[in-house]
């Protein structure tokens, strides 16, 4: 009777580790600014973003970031002493270390700045976290995304496409790969800046669409039929250019209350919510595309009432240290 206790409780302990094994394909973007009292970005710490992970652990293994929270107060400090974002590799790495697996893994985000000090020193950080996160526990940061974005003419383009270019050997001496987060995929048809994507697609090693939901939408099947078909005109546009580009989903999601760019606010309810990220993992498990879901937390801080409430979870009305799933009530302390 001890032996099976023991087993069981084994069994139990990688209950998160057995349950993502089934959702290879789903993944989240993050970033740890869940506080409503208008918290300093750097001040939530390495056990609070551990804490924020583990949760999304029990739907996602995968996580995007979006920058190493460079500014002009952290430019000359080190790496890990910037914004918060900058810490979720390392805590990535010690959760993979604590499972003796990568249970979570995680493509770090470089935010793009019009000041090249800054622009260097967060691609110069993402570096160094890669490498240690990596070091804790191989594998943990699999890619370096190269902005979020910024891709909207000519000039962006090219600014991503050199930070692509010139860091590409470094990034593949240490097993990363190289992309971008764009907004407009549909334009390597027709589009404006159809050439600069061509080019940025040849250089790249892959490319994250953020696909959205068509206006008023209030039917999460119509809305991931459209989000399909959008995705796989891009890739197969992409595929023209570089056969061997990865194209996935950087960011798609519904807001669960407030006005969005898509949805006025009587669309935009936990119920509607809770249907389109089903529906999404269903068709990211079925069509074997990675996804990143915006956003695995509410972040309070952004303007707009909707663009705050996109999360899966949300934190504490009273900013207390425990977080709710929203589309069940469920309370994770």
């Amino acid at each position: 009777m001890k032996f099976f206790t023991k087993i069981l409780a084994c069994l139990l302990s990688l209950g998160p580790l057995l349950a993502n094994a089934q959702i290879n394909y789903f993944g989240v973007a993050y970033s740890p600014y869940v506080r409503s009292d208008n918290a300093a970005w750097n001040s939530y710490t390495v056990e609070d973003i551990k804490k924020m992970l583990r949760i999304m652990l029990t739907y996602h293994n995968a996580v995007t970031t979006y920058s190493m929270g460079v500014s002009q107060w952290s430019v000359n400090g080190a790496w890990d002493k910037g914004e918060s974002n900058c810490l979720i590799a390392r805590a990535a790495a010690q959760i993979n270390r604590d499972y003796n697996s990568v249970v979570l893994s995680v493509s770090q985000g470089i935010y793009q700045s019009n000041n090249p000090t800054i622009q260097q020193k967060e691609i110069d950080n993402a570096f160094l976290a890669a490498d240690e996160a990596n070091r804790i526990r191989g594998g943990t940061v699999w890619g370096l995304v190269f902005t979020n974005e910024h891709v909207v003419d000519r000039r962006t383009g090219e600014h991503v496409l050199n930070m692509i270019r010139n860091n590409k050997a470094r990034a593949q001496g240490m097993r990363l790969r190289v992309g971008t987060r764009i907004h407009i995929c549909g334009e390597i048809w027709n589009g404006p800046n159809r050439d600069i994507l061509i080019e940025i697609a040849k250089a790249s090693d892959y490319i994250m669409c953020n696909l959205y939901p068509g206006k008023n939408s209030n039917n999460a099947d119509a809305a991931v039929k459209g989000i399909s078909d959008a995705y796989y005109s891009a890739r197969d546009g992409f595929w023209q250019h570089n056969r061997n580009l990865e194209v996935m989903i950087g960011e798609t999601g519904w807001a669960s209350s407030g006005e969005t760019f898509f949805n006025p606010p009587h669309l935009n309810t936990v119920e509607h919510q809770k249907n389109f990220w089903n529906a999404m993992k269903n068709w990211a498990n079925s069509n074997r595309v990675k996804v990143h879901m915006f956003e695995g937390f509410d972040e309070p801080w952004k303007d707009g009432s909707g663009e705050k409430a996109f999360g899966w979870w949300k934190r504490a009305p009273d900013n207390s240290n425990y977080y709710i799933e929203k589309s069940t009530g469920r309370r994770f302390d």
